[in-house]
């Protein structure tokens, strides 16, 4: 389930221009879903995606903040991927 979360997001992230100028030193845009939202375009339970994601900000590849996710690092996140 890990690759399919780090895949969703990295799609999601490529697919999803700036809606306006980022703040200084952002990459990416943040990508406005809920955990829930994304378990089910991953096909995997909430429970299992708050896990990930939470894996995920501790290594700092994402930021997550209510509601939206930051992509931090693409590069190590694709590798998640696969």
């Amino acid at each position: 389930m890990r690759g399919s979360i780090a895949t969703k997001l990295i799609t999601l992230t490529t697919a999803q221009p700036p809606a306006g100028p980022l703040r200084p030193g952002a990459r990416h845009p943040p990508i406005a879903l809920t955990h829930e939202q994304l378990a089910a375009l991953a096909g995997t339970s909430r429970e299992t995606c708050t896990r990930v994601l939470r894996d995920f900000a501790d290594r700092h590849l994402i930021r997550l903040a209510r509601g939206r996710v930051t992509v931090l690092d693409p590069a190590r996140l694709r590798d998640e991927a696969g």
